[in-house]
């Protein structure tokens, strides 16, 4: 019985293994093919976070915006600004534009920091989907019909 177990949690283990090392060589890949230096999920990201900022910092400034929406727009300022600083610290090797191109190696130290590092950023992503949920509905609520 106990050998039963042990197989099927060595079975498991080897197919995490696998998992985790298809999805970095695909990473390392898709990084040293890449122009910018980025994976292209990162790099959606960093448009959306940059766009979050601009929409909450205006709702921020504005007059019409009740204290409640205000304080919502300001943590998506700030969780878009840490998930920004996060997509940063994987890119600082690579300067867009250098001309350089990087190495296989550089490229595979990147998607292991990568995928170390995803979990951290999928946090942020959903703590910052769950607040901009709460924009639209106050938004929506302010709306008169």
């Amino acid at each position: 019985m106990a050998e039963g177990l042990a197989a099927i949690g060595l079975a498991g283990n080897i197919i995490q293994f696998i998992s985790f090392s298809f999805d970095l060589v695909s990473k390392t890949r898709e990084l040293h093919q890449s122009a910018s230096g980025l994976l292209n999920e990162n790099i959606d990201l960093k448009i959306i976070s940059k766009d979050i900022r601009i929409i909450s910092n205006s709702i921020t400034s504005s007059a019409r915006s009740s204290r409640r929406l205000s304080e919502i727009a300001h943590h998506c300022d700030t969780i878009a600004r840490e998930l920004l600083d996060a997509i940063d610290r994987l890119n600082k090797q690579h300067v867009p534009g250098s001309g350089k191109v990087p190495t296989k190696w550089q490229s595979f130290r990147k998607a292991l920091k990568s995928v170390w590092g995803k979990a951290h950023i999928e946090e942020l992503t959903s703590r910052l989907a769950q607040l901009r949920d709460q924009v639209n509905m106050h938004l929506v609520s302010n709306t008169k019909y």
